[in-house]
């Protein structure tokens, strides 16, 4: 039973370093942190710019989880939601591109 444990936080420490990975190429390729904001600025890039965003979601909200240490309730629902997240996304990279079942 302890191994089905390791394989959900191997899946979330994948998606968290994948969204790291990500965001810390878009800031060295494009000279801008990735953010929601980043959405609603019109550009050619913008296509590009919302698939980092998506992969960076897990990270943008533990940041924002960061920021919300005043509110407990807020921070913890965020960081709930950027864990899941990045347990979604580690699955997702792990089944789909690396093939482990």
């Amino acid at each position: 039973m302890d191994m089905v444990y390791l394989a959900y936080l191997f899946a979330v420490a994948v998606g968290i370093v994948t969204a790291g990975i990500a965001a810390s190429l878009w800031t060295w390729a494009a000279g801008e942190e990735p953010r929601f904001a980043l959405l609603l600025e019109p550009s050619a890039v913008a296509p590009l710019r919302a698939l980092v965003i998506v992969v960076s979601v897990p990270l943008l909200l533990l940041l924002a989880a960061w920021r919300y240490v005043g509110s407990a309730s807020v921070a913890m629902l965020l960081v709930a939601a950027s864990l899941g997240w990045s347990f979604l996304q580690g699955v997702f990279i792990l089944t789909r591109i690396f093939g482990i079942t």
